[in-house]
């Protein structure tokens, strides 16, 4: 019996080991959960993956990870024909931008919408869209991948998942992200809760200003 109750033992420690591996020391038993652990460890360097925006500029993402210790950029990823989750997405988004502005935060903060459907989000679909959520070009920017090839390094670098419904959409986990002022990405918030997300980065400038 006490041979069959360590060897229990055991087996228990074993697997509560794995399982803590598995889900960053049990901070977080989901993969979004486990994401921002990840991030918050760990932050990510942006590559110089091609994109183009609604005016038809491109630019590699890598330009937004050229921090110079003053701005701070958050992202979402949808796709705009989208008439569930992306719609929350992108109205937290517009939240950001008047919360944004209504605090003189302009030079400080700036919003980024990345389409992960470049085949039909071309830059007029995205500058009418744009348009419709008052979108100011000078804070808020919407852009998608100038080669779908790249879209995958995309997805992949923050962690979203995108499969297609069969009637013309896509399933996909979604999350509000930010680059922080090093120009690395650095966290990940639920999308429905800007509130929270500019209430941490407003805390982490006040910590940073204390020094």
């Amino acid at each position: 019996m006490a041979r069959s109750a360590l060897a229990l033992a055991a087996v228990l420690l074993a697997a509560g080991a794995a399982f803590a591996a598995v889900t960053a020391g049990f901070s977080a038993v989901t993969s979004d959960g486990i994401r921002r652990v990840q991030l918050r460890q760990s932050p990510r360097d942006l590559p110089a993956l091609a994109l183009v925006d609604a005016q038809g500029h491109e630019f590699p993402l890598s330009d937004y990870g050229r921090g110079d210790g003053r701005v701070t950029t958050f992202v979402s990823l949808v796709y705009l024909k989208c008439q569930s989750v992306c719609r929350t997405t992108v109205a937290g988004q517009s939240w950001l931008q008047h919360a944004i502005a209504s605090r003189g935060l302009q030079d400080r903060l700036r919003l980024l919408t990345l389409s992960f459907d470049p085949y039909n989000d071309t830059p007029a679909v995205m500058r009418g869209y744009a348009g419709r959520m008052g979108a100011q070009p000078a804070s808020w920017r919407f852009a998608t991948v100038r080669d779908p090839a790249d879209l995958q390094g995309m997805l992949d670098l923050f962690g979203i998942v995108v499969l297609p419904d069969g009637m013309g959409g896509y399933v996909h986990n979604a999350a509000l992200f930010m680059i922080d002022e090093t120009g690395r990405l650095a966290r990940a918030y639920d999308i429905d809760r800007p509130d929270l997300a500019l209430a941490d980065y407003l805390q982490q400038r006040e910590r940073h200003a204390g020094r």
